[in-house]
């Protein structure tokens, strides 16, 4: 028996193992670039996520603040109203205990007005899905 046939059979087997290698190496490149792709994309949108987050909390802290001003500003009312009792408050009486009052109430008003927490103005509404294509991920 000749060498020649099977040296070449052996050759084919090896040039054949090297284009099914090469077609498998494609295919996984290919898969790689859109795990990559997908992994940017839940990057991004953690990234939105997060600063979502971090202006709830700013949101949040700026709402104690303006909770703990009401309750200090209804403290000042008390005391407010309790000096124009002590004033000798009644109906039509004692005018400097009616100005004393009222301009408790006016201070009270206004802090409740400063400062209001406002939520962030929400993004705007993405066309076409998450991706621009039209479709969702992964689709």
């Amino acid at each position: 028996m000749s060498t020649t046939p099977l040296l070449s059979l052996i050759a084919t087997g090896c040039l054949a193992l090297a284009a099914f290698q090469s077609g498998q190496t494609a295919d996984a490149q290919s898969r790689l670039a859109d795990v990559e792709k997908e992994m940017a994309e839940l990057k991004s949108k953690f990234a939105e996520h997060e600063k979502a987050v971090g202006e709830s909390r700013a949101l949040a802290e700026k709402t104690a603040r303006y909770i703990g001003e009401q309750a200090k500003a209804a403290t000042q009312m008390l005391d407010t109203l309790d000096q124009s009792e002590k004033a000798g408050f009644t109906f039509g009486i004692n005018p400097d205990s009616r100005i004393l009052l009222l301009s408790g109430w006016r201070e009270a008003l206004a802090t409740a007005q400063k400062d209001l927490p406002l939520p962030p103005a929400p993004p705007p509404a993405e066309k076409n899905g998450a991706n621009g294509t039209g479709k969702g991920p992964g689709n």
